[in-house]
């Protein structure tokens, strides 16, 4: 049993794989709205005399779909629609560039009679048209041509090309890759590695693995642990396995052939981007090893978050003492946070609090400060990590962010959310975990609903620093 797991998909108060997850209102909201776009298309361009069939694909379709994790970001549906003919029964067929232009005249006119549409994109981008919606989604639309004797699939460009594309047999081989009984472990890896990649890949948005890429490594990394798979492997020593083997193989030949196409590079990451990539790869297997060489479930899952930054739950506890391997003895007394309350425009100050917020209201400003700053070792780094939950946050994908620096003793915030959130402060030196807080801040609608702090009792965890033997 992987000593994380449970932080992974377990019992915990929050795990990464519901943090990444879309809720079954989420998912329903865009199984009707895709349906009634499909629908909407399927009527109205059969107006032009070929059968119109759609086929969801893409994220949504594998079953791997995450949510936005960044404020701004949107969920991404991909609905491709098809033109059936046989090439051989007509004189004149459609160009590529014609059935883009109906595909994209019927989005425009769709938006103009459901109100859930902010816009439809002008131009289309060159491989679908797209869709965008008031609740933080798009629908992309890829346009095929599809022959129903011969089940070819060629997808329309807008440059005017034909371009060989064939999603539902890579679908197929994905589904067939890994037997029924391991296909949702399959799935929640693939989730995994895709909120890392959302994380990790911010500030360097050409070198981010596509969302195929990681499927199909993830895949087939997966499919070799027969033997593990035989006698249960709990999500994190599989993630570790499958980070491993995604390690060794981007080192060693950066293609990644289509596995129904093997003259198809899924590969995209251009020449300029890839050395990014391998930084990032590399922090997440040593992120991974560092994991497997923790202690305890603590230990592990601050290794984990040093690539899953806000993403990766860490163990329900106030304060986390890190101790000698050996000696017993801690390395570090844990920081002591002042936490001071302002109103909106901090003009005023409303209260303050040591390491936690019992009780504040929404669009308040908050300045967390470590009190005891001689405690901190010199060159330390200070990492301040917001872990937002709940339904606001949930629905906004604003799931948290981090900062940090040496010498960053004092870092300002603002509510905004409903519900229970936390403010970690890890304190590292050269790359290990000394000490660390965790400060609940409860956040309420009402102001004059707010509670009275109550007194409670601080729970602590400790953690050996040293490599399991």
């Amino acid at each position: 049993m992987g000593k994380a797991a449970r932080l992974f998909n377990g019992t915990a108060e929050q795990t990464l794989y519901g943090r990444v997850t879309p809720t079954a209102e989420q998912r329903e909201v865009l199984q009707t709205q895709w349906n009634a776009l499909a629908d909407h298309l399927k009527e109205q361009l059969a107006a032009w005399g070929y059968p119109i069939s759609t086929w969801l694909q893409g994220s949504y379709k594998y079953g791997t779909l995450i949510k936005p994790v960044h404020k701004g970001e949107e969920y991404d549906v991909d609905v491709g629609v098809y033109f059936e003919w046989n090439p051989g029964d007509v004189d004149i067929s459609p160009t590529p560039a014609q059935l883009r232009h109906w595909v994209q005249r019927e989005l425009v006119e769709y938006r103009q009679s459901n109100p859930d549409v902010e816009r439809v994109e002008e131009p289309p981008k060159e491989r679908c048209s797209r869709v965008t919606y008031q609740r933080q989604f798009h629908i992309d639309t890829p346009t095929y041509h599809l022959n129903r004797g011969t089940d070819e699939r060629r997808l329309a460009c807008l440059s005017g090309k034909w371009e060989n594309s064939d999603p539902k047999a890579l679908y197929k081989w994905f589904k067939n890759a890994i037997g029924s009984d391991n296909r949702e472990q399959l799935r929640r890896l693939v989730r995994y590695l895709k909120g890392w990649a959302a994380v990790a890949f911010e500030e360097a948005p050409a070198s981010r693995p596509s969302s195929i890429l990681l499927t199909v490594l993830t895949t087939e990394a997966f499919s070799e642990m027969w033997g593990a798979r035989l006698l249960g492997i709990a999500d994190d020593d599989a993630l570790v396995a499958v980070i491993e083997s995604m390690y060794v193989r981007m080192h060693k030949d950066r293609r990644v052939r289509n596995p129904v196409d093997r003259d198809e590079d899924l590969n995209r990451i251009s020449d300029e981007a890839w050395d990014a990539f391998l930084t990032r790869l590399t922090v997440l297997r040593d992120a991974a090893q560092m994991s497997s060489d923790a202690e305890d479930e603590a230990g592990a899952a601050l290794a984990w978050a040093g690539a899953f930054s806000f993403l990766m739950p860490l163990p329900e506890t106030d304060e986390l003492e890190v101790v000698e391997h050996l000696s017993g003895r801690a390395l570090m007394q844990i920081p002591e946070i002042q936490v001071q309350v302002f109103d909106s425009e901090r003009k005023s100050l409303l209260a303050t609090h040591m390491n936690e917020v019992p009780a504040v209201g929404r669009n308040q400003a908050l300045t967390f400060t470590i009190v005891n700053r001689q405690v901190i070792p010199d060159f330390a780094a200070i990492e301040w990590t917001v872990r937002n939950d709940g339904t606001e946050a949930d629905y906004l994908g604003d799931l948290g962010h981090a900062s940090g620096g040496i010498g960053m003793f004092s870092v300002d915030e603002r509510t905004a959310y409903v519900g229970k959130h936390y403010m970690d402060c890890i304190i590292r030196c050269n790359g290990s975990v000394f000490s660390a807080r965790r400060i609940p801040v409860f956040i309420s609608a009402d102001v004059r609903a707010l509670a009275k702090p109550v007194q409670r009792n601080w729970t602590r965890l400790r953690t050996r620093r040293g490599r399991r033997r």
